[in-house]
C-alpha cells in the first residue's frame, strides 16, 4: 500500500503535467489566433483564388532611384526580382526557386546556386504564406511578448522553418496586418491597398549596410493562373550545339585548338581562363573586322594596361559548337613569328562548362544549362570576380585567393602583397631571382624562385611545386597570386562557372614533383627560337658560358618549338644536351649536362 506522501507526490506531478500541457495548448492557440486575425484582415478566403503576384515599382537607395519588377509564385514560394538603378550602375535579376536558384549580373551572366540556402528557404515560406497552412506549413512557432509603440501594439511570432534560419513576424493588433518581418534582414510594410479583395503592402523598407532601401509599388496584379514562362531562368540563347549538349575538339597541349571566325579559317586559338576574347590588330585586319573608333583601357594585370579597340564577330565556331555575336578586344601586339594572336576564355566559360584534358589533349564544351558533373574529381569552390576565376589556396598556413590562368605558361606566381605579408622569400629560402614571363602589355617584374612542399587548392594537395615570388613594388594586386600551367597540367580540370565549381581530376602527374629546367635557364619565345632571359648562378648553363640574350637555335640538332619550358631541359639529371647558340651574329655549339638546380 502506498503512503499518503507518495500519493501526494504523484498528484503534484499530475497537475504540473496538466498545467504544462494547457500552457503549451494556449500558446499554440494564441499563435493560431494571431495568424487567423492576420488572415481574415488581409483578405481571408480571397487568397485561395490566386497563384501569382506580379508587381512593378520604384526602388530607392542613396537618393538614387530605379525600377523593380517582382514576381511571386504563391503556391511554391518561388520568386523573381529584376532591379535596375542606372545612376548606381545596378542591373541585376535574382530568382529563388525550390528547384534551382539563380543570379544574373549586369552583363547577363547567370550564376546558379543551390536552393537549400537557409535564407532562401525562409523567403519561399514567406512568399507562399505557409504560416496560414495547417500546422503552420511544418514550421515551429513560438509566441513572443507583445511590443507597444505609442498606440500600436504588435503581436510577435517566432518561426523556425525546417532547414531555414528563422524569423519573426510582428502583426499589428489593431489592423491585423503584418508590420514587420525580422530575420537575416528586417522588412517593414505599410500603405496596404486592396487588390482583387486582398490587402497588399505598397511600401516596403529594409536596411542595406548603413543605408535604407525603399520600394514603392506602382502596380500589383494577382493572377488566378501561374505564368510559368515568367519564372524561367534567362539563360543565353546565342549558341548552337548538338542535341547531346557536348562538343569535344582536339587541343594541342590541352589548350591550343582550331576555331573559325565568321566562317573563315580554321585558325589556331588559345583557351585562356585568364582572358576574355582577345586578338591582335594584325589578325583582325586579316579577318576584315571593323574596329570601333574609340580606344578603351584594358587591364592585363595589376602591373600594366594597354589601349584596345573592339570588334564584332558574327560567329565563332569550334567544332560543332557555334557562338554568335561575340565581342573581341583588339590591340597592337608585337609580331611573334607571324603567328596570329587569338585567345578565348571567359565568354565561353560564362555559357559552357569546359573540360581541359591535358593528357588526352582535348577540350570539351558542355551546355552549361544542362550540365551535371558526374566524374571522380574533387570539387573546389570557384569565385567569379568580374571576368576572373578565383580559388582559395594555401602554402602551409598562408592562404588567399588565386587566379586560375591557363594562359600563364610560367606556372605558379605569388603577388608582392602575399609574399611580403607572409615573409615567403625568407621562409622558403628563395635566393634565385629571375625572369617572370610577360603579358599582353609586356614583361612582368622579376621574381624569386622557390620550391613549395605542398600547395593546397581548396582541399586538393599539389606536392612539390615551384613558386615565383614577386617582391616588386609595382605589383599592387590584391590577389594572392596566379595558378598557371605548371600546376593545372597535373590534373584534368572541369570548369563549371554557372554553379561556381571547378573539379580537379587526378592524373598520373598529380603527385609528381615539378621539374625545373636542368640547365638553370629561364626562356621566353619570340618566334625566333628560345631566348635566354635568365641564367641562374652556379647552374650548368652559367658554367657553359650562356648569358642573357642568347638564343637557342637547336637542341640536339633539332629546331626548338615555342614552349617556354621545353621537355628536353626537364629530362633526368646527367642527361647531356647539345645546344646551338646565337648571340647577335655570333654562333656556337655548347654541351650542357643537366642536374637538379631547384
Amino acid at each position: 500500500m502506498k503512503s499518503p506522501r507518495s500519493h501526494y507526490g504523484v498528484c503534484v506531478l499530475f497537475w504540473v503535467f496538466v498545467i504544462l500541457c494547457t500552457s503549451a495548448a494556449n500558446a499554440e492557440q494564441s499563435a493560431q489566433a494571431i495568424l487567423q486575425h492576420f488572415y481574415q484582415a488581409s483578405g481571408g478566403r480571397s487568397w485561395q483564388q490566386f497563384e501569382e503576384c506580379d508587381s512593378d515599382g520604384t526602388i530607392s537607395i542613396l537618393q538614387k532611384s530605379g525600377t523593380l519588377r517582382y514576381l511571386e509564385n504563391l503556391r511554391s514560394g518561388g520568386n523573381r526580382a529584376e532591379v535596375e538603378i542606372p545612376l548606381l550602375d545596378v542591373k541585376r535579376a535574382d530568382g529563388n526557386d525550390p528547384v534551382q536558384s539563380w543570379h544574373q549580373d549586369a552583363s547577363g551572366d547567370i550564376r546558379l546556386s543551390r536552393s537549400d540556402d537557409p535564407d532562401d528557404i525562409d523567403d519561399r515560406y514567406l512568399t507562399r504564406r505557409a504560416y496560414w497552412q495547417p500546422n503552420f506549413g511544418g514550421a515551429t512557432v513560438n509566441v513572443l511578448a507583445p511590443q507597444t509603440e505609442g498606440s500600436n501594439t504588435r503581436d510577435g511570432l517566432q518561426f523556425k522553418v525546417p532547414r531555414g534560419k528563422g524569423f519573426a513576424l510582428w502583426i499589428n493588433r489593431k489592423t491585423g496586418l503584418l508590420d514587420r518581418v525580422e530575420g537575416s534582414t528586417t522588412k517593414q510594410f505599410s500603405d496596404y491597398r486592396s487588390v482583387n479583395g486582398v490587402l497588399l503592402p505598397f511600401i516596403e523598407k529594409k536596411p542595406s549596410g548603413n543605408n535604407e532601401v525603399t520600394v514603392i509599388y506602382t502596380k500589383r496584379i494577382l493572377r488566378r493562373h501561374l505564368e510559368n514562362a515568367a519564372f524561367t531562368i534567362p539563360f543565353r540563347k546565342d549558341y548552337q550545339m548538338p542535341p547531346s549538349g557536348e562538343v569535344t575538339v582536339p587541343a594541342e597541349g590541352g589548350l591550343i585548338f582550331e576555331a573559325r571566325i565568321n566562317g573563315q579559317g580554321p585558325f589556331k586559338a588559345l583557351f585562356d581562363t585568364g582572358s576574355v576574347n582577345f586578338t591582335s590588330a594584325r589578325f583582325a585586319h586579316q579577318l576584315g573586322l571593323k574596329l570601333t573608333t574609340g580606344e578603351v583601357t584594358f587591364g592585363t594585370s595589376s602591373l600594366a594596361t594597354i589601349q584596345v579597340r573592339k570588334a564584332h564577330v558574327d560567329t565563332l565556331q569550334i567544332g560543332d559548337l557555334t557562338v554568335h555575336d561575340q565581342t573581341f578586344y583588339v590591340a597592337d601586339l608585337p609580331d611573334d613569328g607571324g603567328v596570329p594572336h587569338l585567345a578565348v576564355g571567359y565568354e565561353l566559360l560564362r555559357r559552357f562548362a569546359v573540360k581541359v584534358d591535358y593528357e588526352r589533349q582535348s577540350l570539351t564544351f558542355y551546355d552549361g544549362v544542362r550540365f551535371r558533373y558526374s566524374g571522380s574529381g574533387a570539387a573546389v569552390p570557384l569565385q567569379i570576380q568580374g571576368t576572373a576565376l578565383l580559388v582559395g589556396a594555401s602554402i602551409g598556413k598562408p592562404s588567399g585567393s588565386f587566379l586560375l590562368d591557363t594562359g600563364n605558361e610560367n606556372g605558379f606566381s605569388v603577388s608582392t602583397g602575399f609574399t611580403d605579408k607572409n615573409g615567403l622569400v625568407s621562409a622558403l629560402g628563395a635566393h634565385f631571382l629571375g625572369y617572370n614571363g610577360r603579358g599582353y602589355a609586356g614583361p612582368s617584374p622579376e621574381a624569386y624562385l622557390a620550391r613549395v612542399n605542398t600547395l593546397r587548392i581548396g582541399d586538393v594537395p599539389v606536392p612539390s611545386v615551384i613558386a615565383h615570388l614577386t617582391t616588386d613594388r609595382s605589383d599592387t594586386s590584391s590577389l594572392a597570386g596566379n595558378i598557371g600551367q605548371s600546376i593545372l597540367r597535373r590534373f584534368t580540370e572541369v570548369f563549371d562557372c554557372m554553379r561556381g565549381q571547378i573539379y580537379f581530376e587526378r592524373t598520373k602527374s598529380s603527385d609528381q614533383p615539378e621539374i625545373f629546367n636542368g640547365a638553370g635557364l629561364i626562356f621566353d619565345s619570340f618566334g625566333r627560337g628560345l631566348q635566354v632571359m635568365t641564367v641562374l648562378s652556379g647552374s650548368p648553363g652559367q658554367l657553359a658560358g650562356l648569358q642573357t640574350g642568347d638564343v637557342i637555335t637547336a637542341i640536339n640538332g633539332e629546331a626548338p618549338g615555342d614552349e617556354v619550358n621545353p621537355s628536353a631541359f626537364l629530362q633526368p639529371p646527367g642527361t647531356t644536351l647539345q645546344l646551338g647558340i646565337q648571340h647577335g651574329s655570333e654562333k656556337r655549339v655548347v654541351n650542357i649536362t643537366l642536374r637538379n638546380v631547384l
